[in-house]
């Protein structure tokens, strides 16, 4: 009995080496798209065009967060009404591959559960009984849950050679008696990688790669060596671009740090930081993930916090993605992500001339970042003209009231779709008031009061541009659409500001339906992307709590 024991360890030990080998064998990056269904649902239709796209533009792999948007047997109660069958999303997988697409699932395993744990069913799930986002992982109910949902993924996806297990900003994790007394114990990312490495099984298993966020485990990165290097590390970065960075984030300072506020503690476990010149160095946690011994997928974002829910922010999303994609040439990763965080909002047709950037400045990261802004306009319009770039700079800012946590969406900071309660904007307004003297609304009404000549100078040069282009009109069309939402949505915020200031001389009751009319606009326009139920509860998010707030008056 010893002896059998003894050689299948040796197995195991022989079989995980040989996977590390194999996974290292690729030559050419993976340059991966991602599709992301949270709190989104997108018609099947839309869904294969941007599939075809995907492929057109160069990529070669999509990160699939289906979530809930599956009808899946492990978690009947999460599924949403708009939810593929099965074979109906087997019948897209199998294109996505027919067009050499490498499919690469995302279940997340730990932090973001909102659409499992609100459920009343999966309560005891809970890491903390008072937030539905973050599984217990000392929960031995949760692991065997996710261990058959893996398994039911496994089914659905058939033949892959990577899945990604999330595990990013899991704020509850560690925090309820077991966790907290079994992290005293053994130390967070010994926890981390112990709850990982149990529901992983059957992907090992199976010769399958295990993936997770990089966050949680550079929070302790004294612990880092507890987790396994059979497992990739997808380290998302949506800061950082293609130049010199003024200050890095440092995870386990949670916070971004300037140059001067770095010091020993963290210089002497990330060298990288500072560059052979002795400058801060963009994306050096990559860089230092691969001194540690793991295979590393850089992610950048053409969507993510901070965005307005109409329109990205060219001057991030740009430099971010064109610096991931030279970083990971440079560096030689095993490749990068464009994540497109659905919460975000925006549809993909305005976020196209960047997502097209990730793979041409793979195949070009010798050139800069105007080069490759002007292949991208000739590839997408058909003319060398950075007017366009100029344009959406202007009307993709963000400002309150047409961004997260200032309308319906996201207002609980977790990701969720949960209406607005009654008085939201009222209570946020009397919260930026009467903090530090009022400093936070004083700086949110100034960010208010300058953006509607920007908008208006951005939708002048989007339409002088317009006549020059030979193509591309689904993203001009869409940035034009973009621009009306943004115009409308800067006036009402300064209405707001006026009569909070008791300066306003207009009819709430005309504002109301000025707002309708605008509302009916939106909810007719992302009917083209997402689905009716879908269109409808995000048009909600957005439009409501405003109606709510000018009716009250």
């Amino acid at each position: 009995m010893m002896r059998i024991i003894v050689l299948f360890i040796f197995f195991i030990s022989t079989t995980s080496s040989v996977f590390c080998s194999n996974w290292n064998s690729s030559k050419n990056p993976l340059i991966i798209f991602h599709i992301d269904l949270n709190s989104v649902s997108l018609k099947e239709n839309y869904i294969r065009t941007w599939l075809k796209k995907a492929a057109d533009m160069g990529y070669n792999a999509i990160l699939w967060e289906v979530e809930n948007e599956v009808q899946w047997k492990t978690c009947p109660e999460c599924v949403s009404p708009d939810a593929f069958s099965k074979q109906t999303f087997r019948d897209i997988l199998k294109y996505s591959r027919e067009l050499g697409l490498e499919p690469i699932p995302l279940l997340q395993t730990m932090g973001h559960a909102e659409y499992v744990l609100s459920c009343e069913k999966y309560i005891t799930l809970r890491e903390d009984l008072n937030r539905y986002d973050c599984y217990c992982t000392s929960n031995p109910d949760v692991r065997n849950f996710l261990k058959d949902w893996i398994r039911e993924y496994l089914e659905l996806f058939g033949n892959i050679r990577y899945f990604h297990l999330g595990g990013d900003e899991a704020y509850a994790f560690g925090t309820c008696p077991v966790c907290a007394q079994r992290t005293k114990e053994i130390g967070e990312n010994h926890l981390y990688a112990e709850y990982m490495t149990d529901i992983a099984q059957p992907l090992l298993e199976n010769g399958i790669r295990p993936g997770i966020w990089c966050d949680m485990i550079l929070k302790n990165p004294e612990e880092i060596n507890a987790i396994p290097k059979d497992f990739v590390i997808w380290d998302w970065n949506y800061w950082d671009g293609d130049e010199m960075p003024g200050q890095v984030r440092i995870w386990s300072k949670g916070r971004m740090l300037k140059k001067g506020e770095i010091k020993y503690d963290v210089l002497s476990v990330f060298p990288e930081i500072i560059d052979d010149a002795g400058n801060l160095r963009a994306f050096y946690t990559s860089d230092a993930l691969k001194r540690f011994g793991f295979e590393v997928i850089l992610c950048s974002s053409s969507r993510s916090y901070g965005d307005g829910v109409f329109a990205g922010r060219h001057y991030v999303h740009a430099p971010n993605i064109i610096g991931a994609a030279k970083k990971t040439i440079e560096a030689g990763l095993l490749g990068t992500c464009v994540t497109s965080w659905a919460i975000r909002i925006p549809n993909y047709e305005t976020q196209e001339p960047w997502l097209y950037l990730a793979p041409l400045t793979i195949k070009n990261s010798e050139l800069s970042r105007q080069e490759l802004l002007a292949k991208t306009a000739e590839h997408v319009f058909g003319v060398k003209n950075d007017e366009f770039f100029k344009a959406i700079s202007l009307i993709g800012i963000s400002f309150p009231f047409a961004n997260n946590k200032t309308t319906g969406i996201q207002w609980t900071n977790l990701k969720d779709s949960r209406p607005a309660p009654e008085g939201f904007i009222r209570d946020l307004i009397e919260k930026w008031k009467t903090s530090n003297d009022e400093k936070e609304w004083l700086s949110n009404t100034k960010i208010i009061k300058g953006t509607p000549n920007k908008i208006r100078t951005g939708i002048f040069l989007l339409n002088k541009f317009i006549p020059k282009a030979n193509k591309g009109f689904e993203v001009l069309n869409a940035w034009s659409k973009a621009g009306y939402f943004q115009n409308w949505s800067a006036q009402i915020a300064n209405e707001i500001v006026e009569r909070t200031n008791g300066n306003s001389q207009s009819s709430p009751d005309e504002i109301v339906e000025l707002i309708k009319e605008i509302r009916a606009d939106y909810l007719h326009w992302s009917n083209t992307w997402m689905t009716p139920h879908s269109a409808e509860v995000n048009t909600g998010l957005i439009f409501d709590a405003i109606i709510e707030y000018f009716s009250e008056q």
